[in-house]
């Protein structure tokens, strides 16, 4: 992949980071489900029942950001913010698989580290989150 291919789809994962920012802002949760594939998985060993330690599907990934939201009271409306402008973007082989990894905020006080494998089914295709690493 030559220098300027990997500028493009940098620019484009950011613009998608963005928009799930905003998104997760909007309380837009039904609209963020749609910007994983429908065998999304995300590491959460306690709650998983697979050996891999992750969890699967749309649903578990939006019951995830849905409760990162409302925080361990139901009420509360923490703000997760995916912080991409600093985030490394690592190409896997060819310019349809990409892995994101970099720090995200969690008001009120939480500081992580998120890592995606982003992919598309090609170029024309929009990218989807296929993978979700939290620490």
């Amino acid at each position: 992949m030559d220098q300027n291919t990997y500028e493009t789809i940098v620019a484009e994962l950011m613009t998608f980071a963005q928009k799930w920012n905003t998104l997760y802002a909007n309380c837009s949760f039904e609209e963020m489900k749609l910007l994983a594939t429908e065998d999304v998985a995300v590491a959460n060993a306690e709650v998983s029942t697979s050996a891999t330690g992750l969890i699967y599907g749309r649903q578990a990934y939006y019951d995830g950001i849905y409760e990162a939201y409302h925080g361990a009271t139901g009420k509360e409306h923490n703000l997760l913010v995916m912080k991409f402008e600093d985030w490394e973007y690592i190409p896997l082989g060819d310019e349809n698989h990409f892995y994101t990894i970099g720090k995200f905020t969690l008001e009120p006080d939480v500081v992580g580290v998120n890592c995606w494998l982003l992919k598309r089914e090609c170029v024309d295709s929009p990218w989807l989150i296929y993978r979700v690493i939290n620490n």
